[in-house]
């Protein structure tokens, strides 16, 4: 466990532009930040970035936090493993105490197979450089190849040794557990405790996440043998999803904000050769057609891509593969066609960064432009290879999300196809409604059969709108009142979040004439109580007693202190409630004084309560309303009685709360 005083040094040194930068590329915007969010299919930036409170937050999906709850969600660590992460990355020494082994035991699947991939990745570079066969056979290969030491231990390469379970056995013995060698695919488990490693007699390339842990390995065989397979790689896992993994992105994202580009390669060492020539913002997608996911990965930091190949006519037709998803995605795509035998690894290793770059500028081609004279090569003269063509064509064009991109390419295409413009465009226009049509016919099945499941509204909704003036306009007038309550309790929660330790006003004790300081915290537990209310969330409620408890403490603040909070649920309710999306502009400001929340505190927290009494008596009479139906069906004429007598007392009550919000008295009437 990381000591208290450890915690609270990270959290006051991580700024969360640093690190959301690290994983996603940010643009200023007023006193913000802003780019794509990394949580969900977001083709326009909805991801902000707050410095001056040290939060990050997506108004599309919802997803955001403190630095460290940033690295939890974005890179599916524990606690304690982000505050690691932050630890080393602002160089602050990490004092753990023991754990014991009750704590051991319950520590996650995740946790302990990242913990086994780090011991492979160091025993099998420790083979590589420092065992007398890592160095003869894969150390050999490696510099055969024309790596060079230190980019060797760039990339933590290594080597897995011939014997059939080396590695399993080093670590049975220092202490893994089987379990997790079989989970992480290290070592094959068959029938009767039979035991071998996947990778032996292997060079290896570890797979590393976004934020340098390993999540695979890779592995290349150097002697030729029958049946055996090339290259071999780990399974799919509770840590790796080969779909949503990119080789060599951990080192390249840095340049490829830099340079606002990256270059698309196949393999490992097509990758590594391209790092040696000096150019690091490359990435691969192991020989695998390109997913969403990866994809995805790439245009977090940067939406121009350049797709290297090999110029033979498999390179070519690889080319096309995945490329439609790229413009689906709105990136702006190239293709460069290396020379004739040469793949991205021989010929980077030929050059160096400048005569590279020069050679890539020279002959990539946007990639509609060279899809299109592929295709017209391939097809010659024949009309149905031609009508096929053209179809292919639409079918990439039409899939592109910018209309002015699109136009440019129909303008380019319709030359290159020597045929109408506007036939192409009205070709394109009906491929467009037809994908339309069928997007809203999918999604009309999903709302039914949504509207169906769910028969009431989610009490989970954000209440950083919840203030006077539009709370009641955004809640249609047959809102259920349990659904009203929860709205008013996230209302004066978010007061408590982002108010709670200041001053509200000042009370005079009658007998002592004792100035006594009323806090926002103070007061709304206090209005509640005298009328037997509380807070019916538990989070909610415990959230209030906190601050009741934290008052008295020098230098606390209600919203440093819940954003920072050890509970991940209580943390992400605190950065809802302080989240703002949008800030005014330096020239609105300038003619005119714009009043602060925090200014009207005295009207505002006040009128919030009114509200949440106010949903309290209306979930009180929508009660007494149905108990009425039940006596009045069962012909029970004094619980009848009882209950309308109850029910107008109620009413009275809902009318003086009416006149205190209008500031003014109203003559009830029986």
């Amino acid at each position: 466990m990381i000591d208290q005083a450890t915690i609270e040094r990270i959290q006051s040194v991580a700024q969360i532009t640093d690190v959301v930068s690290d994983f996603v590329t940010l643009r200023k915007r007023g006193i913000n930040y802003v780019g794509l969010c990394p949580f969900h299919d977001d083709k326009s930036p909805s991801f902000y970035v707050s410095p001056a409170k040290n939060i990050c937050k997506c108004f599309s999906c919802g997803e955001g936090g403190t630095p460290i709850h940033f690295v939890m969600k974005h890179e599916q660590f524990s606690y304690t493993d982000a505050l690691k992460y932050l630890a080393k990355k602002y160089g602050i020494e990490v004092k753990e105490k023991e754990l014991t082994e009750e704590q051991k035991q319950v520590q996650g699947d995740r946790e302990s197979m990242f913990i086994l991939n780090g011991f492979a990745q160091k025993t099998f570079e420790s083979n590589l450089f420092n065992h007398l066969e890592g160095k003869s056979v894969g150390l050999s290969y490696f510099l055969e190849r024309g790596f060079r030491e230190d980019i060797i231990s760039k990339f933590h390469l290594g080597y897995a040794l011939e014997q059939k379970d080396a590695f399993t056995q080093e670590a049975l013995k220092s202490g893994y557990k089987k379990t997790y060698l079989e989970k992480t695919g290290l070592t094959i488990v068959g029938e009767g405790n039979y035991m071998v490693d996947r990778f032996r007699g292997r060079v290896i390339f570890p797979v590393h996440s976004l934020s340098g842990k390993v999540v695979a390995f890779g592995g290349r065989i150097l002697k030729t043998a029958e049946k055996t397979a090339k290259y071999v790689n780990s399974p799919e896992s509770e840590i790796y999803h080969k779909g949503s993994e990119l080789y060599g992105l951990y080192l390249a994202r840095q340049a490829m904000v830099k340079h606002d580009k990256c270059f698309l390669v196949e393999g490992y060492t097509d990758v590594i050769s391209m790092h040696q020539a000096g150019i690091e913002n490359v990435v691969a997608s192991s020989g695998t057609a390109l997913t969403i996911g990866q994809i995805r990965l790439i245009h977090r930091f940067t939406n121009n891509i350049t797709v290297l190949y090999d110029g033979d006519a498999a390179g070519i037709k690889a080319a096309l593969r995945g490329i439609d998803l790229l413009l689906e995605e709105g990136m702006n795509i190239k293709v460069v066609l290396l020379p004739e035998g040469e793949d991205p690894d021989s010929f980077a290793r030929k050059q160096n960064a400048t005569s590279l770059i020069e050679f890539i500028n020279a002959h990539e081609t946007d990639f509609v432009r060279f899809k299109t004279n592929l295709l017209i090569k391939d097809a010659g003269d024949d009309p149905i290879k031609k009508a096929h063509l053209i179809n292919e064509i639409v079918d990439t064009i039409s899939i592109i999300p910018e209309e002015i991109v699109r136009l440019v390419y129909v303008k380019e295409c319709s030359k290159l196809l020597d045929m109408d413009e506007r036939a192409l465009l009205r070709a394109i226009a009906k491929k467009r409604k037809e994908a339309v049509e069928k997007k809203t016919t999918a999604g009309n099945k999903s709302e039914q059969t949504e509207s169906n499941q769910n028969t009431t509204i989610p009490l989970n909704e954000t209440a950083s709108s919840l203030t006077p003036g539009n709370i009641t306009d955004n809640i249609p007038v047959n809102t259920p009142a349990t659904y009203l309550l929860d709205k008013f309790e996230q209302g004066l929660l978010r007061y408590i979040v982002r108010y709670g330790e200041r001053v509200l006003y000042v009370s005079e004790n009658e007998e002592t004439k004792e100035q006594i300081p009323v806090t926002v915290a103070e007061y709304i537990y206090q209005d509640l109580t005298q009328d037997d209310l509380a807070l019916e969330n538990p989070v909610f409620k415990q959230m209030l007693n906190e601050v009741l408890e934290k008052l008295n403490q020098p230098d606390f603040v209600a919203e440093r202190y819940f954003l920072n909070h050890s509970n991940p649920e209580i943390s992400q309710l605190a950065v809802k409630f302080v989240s703002d999306k949008y800030s005014l502009s330096k020239v609105h400001s300038k003619f005119q004084k714009i009043e602060e929340e925090s200014e009207r505190l005295m009207e505002l927290v006040p009128y919030e309560v009114l509200n949440y009494k106010d949903a309290i008596l209306k979930q009180q009479m929508e009660t007494l309303n149905a108990r009425i139906k039940s006596a009045q069906d069962n012909n029970d004429f004094e619980e009848m009685k009882n209950l309308m007598s109850e029910l107008s007392s109620l009413w009275q009550e809902s009318k003086k709360i009416i006149s205190k919000h209008l500031g003014e008295r109203i003559v009830l009437k029986i």
